[in-house]
């Protein structure tokens, strides 16, 4: 937790003192607010990891907090807190995507085991980021570089290894030949030499990959479609 950032939002002063201080034992940084329209604010201006949240606060409740964050964030793990666990409103929870539903009063054990679970889920979330899957079944992990087939690794040359780099960098991108050579070989030498070069490592990796992975698109460059 020391590397992760929380949010506090709880109307009722001296719960919110206790366990603000609390859980400054834990949190790189804790923001601690009173209301709803402030836990928006401190969200949009900190981005933290994590949204402590109590379902009954000012202006804008705990749920409507976290429905506005999840239009646009899937990845904040988010935690509600209250005191009554009304079957409605775990309905509408359900589709919040939420770490926990906790009921108060609770102990700092629940609470702990509840953050110990969010920050779990974040990390899962970093590894997912860093993994692009392509058809059949093929995955190229973009922290350690290396290109899996059904959980096989599959063999890649370093400049082979150094297209599909750059190529599943950026969704959708389409790299020019003068990106690609720079990308590969640090320098941009004759174009022509570094074409061929370029052409004959495609045809090389595409025979490890599915036939359509990386496509061509004609007078702009190469994609990689994932």
């Amino acid at each position: 937790m020391e590397f992760h950032t929380i949010l506090y939002a709880e109307d009722e002063e001296q719960t919110r003192l206790n366990y603000t201080n609390y859980l400054n034992r834990f949190f790189k940084e804790v923001y601690s607010v009173s209301n709803g329209e402030d836990a928006l604010k401190q969200y949009e201006k900190n981005k933290p990891d994590i949204l402590l949240l109590d379902i009954n606060m000012p202006k804008i409740n705990g749920l409507e907090v976290a429905k506005k964050i999840r239009t646009k964030d899937k990845k904040t793990r988010i935690i509600i807190l209250t005191a009554h666990l009304e079957q409605d409103k775990l309905l509408f929870a359900a589709e919040l995507n939420l770490t926990k539903y906790l009921p108060k009063p609770i102990s700092r054990s629940e609470l702990k085991n509840a953050l110990n679970e969010a920050v779990s889920q974040l990390q899962e979330f970093k590894q997912d980021l860093d993994l692009v899957h392509l058809e059949e079944g093929f995955v190229w992990n973009k922290k350690s570089k290396k290109l899996k087939s059904s959980d096989v690794d599959v063999k890649l040359t370093k400049y082979e290894m150094l297209l599909l780099e750059l190529l599943a960098s950026q969704q959708n991108r389409i790299f020019n030949l003068d990106e690609i050579s720079l990308h590969l070989w640090s320098d941009v030498e004759d174009l022509e030499t570094n074409t061929t070069k370029l052409k004959d490592i495609i045809k090389r990796i595409r025979k490890k990959l599915p036939k359509t992975a990386i496509e061509n698109i004609y007078g702009a460059g190469y994609k990689l479609n994932f």
